[in-house]
């Protein structure tokens, strides 16, 4: 392995020029005053640079009594810009008769968007795609002599008849109305994918065109919407693998995905290289990059599996591609999906594209079929927080790669991963040790930068180590309320004012020692939890214990206080920043955490004692009978240890076959339990999930547990059992011959057994707190 233990770099990199660009103008207000615009770089909102985050959440894939709940989940996670796809054969799957009821009730999910102040970009389609039956366009739309995706006239007038409907849904819901509508996206990868023309039926080689007609169709589509009254702020398009970009009023975006299944036999890619992808994008694209913001509205938040291709996405590759993407340049992050679901069933079929589930869209996504929370949500809530708190400074720096970057291939182990965000000398360092199809080492770092504000040691002595698998962000040159952090080697969370003194947060990554380097200029006195620290050679270097109770107080000359709080990177990840009272306050805890109606709603899976501490501390909490309070004080922090009763669910298991069960489980939960889990261990081939006559979920194997959630039918499951069936793996060898007829013989074994199956709580309850 090459030594690459220190990276001596030179930044004299010109700053990033930042133009008006194409969008420039393509924003608006709303009935709060409260705006969007654009740069040739980034967003603004509210006349400041802004970095958003979105998230991808299908309200026909999720039982619309649920859709609250799921969207506080997202806001706690972070996402401050939902996007959804209206699906066109969910709800003309006859001819002429639309469906917009219940789990299709598109305005019931754009006003709840509203009322939680989460913007909304609506994806009309015709053609969306996202692994649905046709890419969403209706059968019997096949039945017409028209090309589907054109400026066809026949096709055109069915298009423009949805668009009608849409807008109907959705009339007065657009952001300058007072509504969540920022934008709406048109088509989808328009002259570069189709999908599997699932209606065809004869062959599985039968594919719908990417389309003909270029940027004439899509503005003929933007015409025709905004004919039907859909008047967003701005338009969004797909861009990647030269889409077709409208010249007018059009965000292009871009995505990201590292474990790809339509890739047969697939190399590492290069998603985790750093590259300044503004000004020398990875692929040819359709429009000029430098006239617009960078924004990647598809980062693989998970992956679909396929009975062909089943990969496994792990919170590192989510985590790790947010790093890189924001490195090189990305001033929107955007996951699909970040939120999973199950396709509804139609009346003549299934909606799903061949070859993949027929109910489940569970995607591995942050938030997943019937709301399983997973790793990667704790992953992405704390780049949120980062970008909450820092993307005002983030967004118009610009990305600084090294020369030997450039050279760095996916299947590398060697070198480094690194590169800069800055401007005047300020900024950011991104490592990544982070390969999909590679297994990387940790590597020991130190990192010098010479910049026009001084040398930056990163740490100052020693080495880093760089954990296999990990991204890390690290400030130098950084603006702390009045006081200069010339370097850390922690990352930052989030900060926030507590009677007018700043608090910063930053956390410590496994392995690496936490260290600040601070210009002394302008300080009074620094202390470390009671010990008072003495500057050197005009600097304070300090090397702080992680964790919640341990602080640094910084006084300044002016007497204006900074606290800066060290946590350790399990404390990060448990760490949300809520608006409670009127003013910012930080929670950790070991549940999950969200607002609503001014409370404080905490879910634990399977255990019924938790932790919430709070920083500053609230002067009462409030909790239901059920649940009992127990109270403790750290120098910053007062945590609060909850016990809810323990609940052990009644189920009776029959096994009719080892591949098959029945489950009898009591629905009769007390108030402390908000769902209940199924979780099979098996082994098998595919996998499905009956109540009564109707399929509930599927699955494919792919090495994780199945997970059912049952609180969306928990009404059925009353009156009927739950039936579970494997179909078996065959591992040997298939013959084919004719005999008369067509002759298929296996010889080999057959796998299908279910090895375990446990019910595990989810508990919730919900806190008043007071300040």
């Amino acid at each position: 392995m090459k030594d690459n233990t220190k990276i001596h770099f030179t930044l004299d990199a010109i700053d990033k020029r930042i133009l008006p660009g194409r969008m420039k103008g393509n924003g608006g207000s709303n009935t709060r005053g409260e705006s969007y615009d654009f740069t040739s770089f980034y967003m603004t909102h509210n006349d400041k640079p802004h970095i958003p985050v979105v998230g991808e959440f299908y309200f026909s894939r999720f039982a619309y009594l649920q859709w609250e709940e799921e969207l506080l989940k997202m806001k706690a996670g972070g996402v401050n810009i939902v996007a959804s796809y209206v699906f066109w054969n969910f709800h003309e799957e006859k001819e002429g008769v639309f469906d917009w009821s219940g789990q299709l009730n598109l305005r019931h999910f754009v006003d709840l968007c509203g009322k939680h102040q989460l913007p909304l970009i609506v994806r009309i389609g015709p053609f969306c795609h996202g692994e649905v039956r046709n890419g969403g366009l209706p059968d019997w739309l096949f039945n017409y002599a028209f090309d589907v995706r054109s400026n066809d006239e026949g096709y055109l007038y069915y298009a423009e008849r949805l668009y009608r409907e849409i807008a109907r849904q959705i009339q007065g819901c657009f952001y300058q109305e007072g509504g969540p509508i920022i934008a709406i996206q048109l088509e989808n990868e328009y002259m570069h994918a189709g999908a599997p023309l699932d209606v065809w039926g004869y062959s599985q080689d039968k594919y719908i065109s990417s389309g003909r007609d270029g940027k004439e169709h899509m503005d003929r589509l933007r015409h025709i919407a905004k004919k039907a009254g859909m008047n967003p702020m701005f338009y969004t398009a797909t861009a990647w693998g030269g889409a077709a970009v409208p010249e007018q009023g059009t965000l292009p975006m871009l995505a990201g995905y590292a474990y790809t299944p339509w890739i047969p036999n697939q190399p590492p890619s290069r998603e985790y290289l750093f590259r300044d992808l503004h000004k020398n994008p990875m692929e040819e694209l359709d429009y000029d990059s430098l006239e617009y913001p960078a924004a990647y509205c598809e980062l693989a938040g998970g992956m679909q599996v396929s009975y062909q291709a089943r990969p496994v996405v792990d919170a590192d590759s989510v985590e790790a591609m947010t790093v890189v993407k924001l490195a090189n340049g990305s001033n929107l992050v955007g996951y699909y999906m970040y939120h999973g679901g199950s396709n509804p069933i139609g009346q003549h079929t299934y909606f799903n594209e061949r070859g993949l589930p027929r109910i489940t869209y569970d995607y591995q996504a942050p938030l997943g079929e019937f709301g399983r929370i997973g790793e990667s949500y704790d992953r992405i809530r704390s780049l949120a927080m980062f970008l909450d708190a820092y993307g005002e400074l983030l967004a118009p720096m610009g990305t600084v790669i090294g020369e030997e970057q450039l050279s760095i291939t996916p299947e590398n182990i060697s070198d480094v991963r690194w590169a800069v965000r800055q401007r005047a000398g300020s900024g950011f360092v991104f490592i990544n040790n982070y390969q999909d199809h590679v297994d990387m080492p940790a590597r020991d770092v130190q990192l010098e930068l010479v910049t026009p504000q001084g040398e930056v040691k990163l740490p100052q002595c020693g080495t880093i180590q760089v954990k296999p698998g990990k991204a890390m962000i690290l400030p130098f040159h950084l603006s702390v309320g009045e006081m200069k952090l010339i370097s850390a080697t922690v990352q930052p969370l989030t900060r926030f004012m507590v009677d007018e003194e700043l608090t910063a947060v930053f956390y410590a990554h496994e392995g690496m020692i936490p260290e600040y380097v601070i210009d002394a200029a302008g300080i009074n006195e620094v202390y470390q939890n009671e010990d008072k620290i003495q500057e050197q050679d005009g600097m304070y270097v300090l090397h702080p214990k992680a964790g919640k109770q341990h602080n640094l107080r910084v006084t300044m000359m002016d007497g204006t206080v900074i606290c800066l709080l060290t946590l350790t990177r399990e404390e990060a990840l448990q760490s949300y920043l809520f608006e409670l009272d009127g003013e910012k306050r930080l929670v950790i805890s070991t549940s999950h955490l969200y607002v609503h109606n001014e409370q404080l709603v905490c879910t634990s899976v399977q255990h019924n004692e938790f932790e919430v501490s709070f920083y500053p501390p609230p002067k009462s909490v409030i909790v239901p009978e059920f649940a009992t309070l127990h109270q403790s004080e750290h120098p910053l922090f007062v945590t609060y240890t909850l016990q809810l009763p323990f609940y052990e669910p009644l189920i009776q298991v029959e096994y009719p076959k080892e591949n098959a069960a029945t489950l009898k489980i009591d629905m009769c939960w007390p108030e402390q339990v908000n769902d209940l889990f199924v979780e099979i261990d098996y082994e098998g081939d595919v996998a499905a999930a009956y109540i009564h006559q109707q399929l509930l979920t599927d699955h494919i194997q792919y090495g994780d547990p199945w997970k059912i959630g049952l609180k969306q039918s928990r009404h059925l499951l009353v009156d009927h059992d739950l039936r579970l069936l494997i179909t078996p793996l065959r591992k040997g060898t298939t013959e084919h011959f004719v005999n008369q007829a067509y002759v298929e013989r296996f010889q080999g074994v057959e796998l299908g057994r279910i090895e375990q199956i446990s019910i595990v709580p989810h508990y919730r309850v919900t806190l008043v707190v007071s300040f």
